[in-house]
């Protein structure tokens, strides 16, 4: 996989969570990420890597559908960007966490 075609989508989330219904929702949200592959790189911050930017474009897609039917309210942004320019993210604070420091594991086919 070339740096420059394997694709990240980073899913950044800000829902409400002041009632028992829109904390149950958070919680539906946060389970949906983690099944779709999504691994959490800090609090309410997601991100999955594909293996291609149509892949990644599909995954999207996916996840604005399941966004779209179940959260009405709050605040979603995706933003979708190479595996080289999430090597070059800058740490100010803290550590990669343990998945961010493996990279994808890459086939040589010959």
């Amino acid at each position: 996989m070339s740096a420059f075609k394997t694709m990240w989508l980073m899913i950044m989330f800000d829902l409400p969570t002041k009632t028992k219904k829109d904390r149950k929702r958070y919680n539906w949200f946060h389970d949906e990420l983690e099944k779709e592959g999504f691994m959490m790189l800090q609090y309410s911050i997601y991100g999955k890597i594909f293996s291609s930017p149509e892949a990644a474009s599909y995954g999207r897609k996916r996840i604005k559908e399941f966004i779209n039917k179940n959260i009405k309210k709050g605040n979603i942004r995706m933003l979708m960007f190479t595996d080289k320019q999430f090597a070059n993210m800058e740490v100010i604070i803290g550590q990669k966490s343990e998945e961010e420091k493996n990279e994808p594991i890459q086939l040589l086919l010959f």
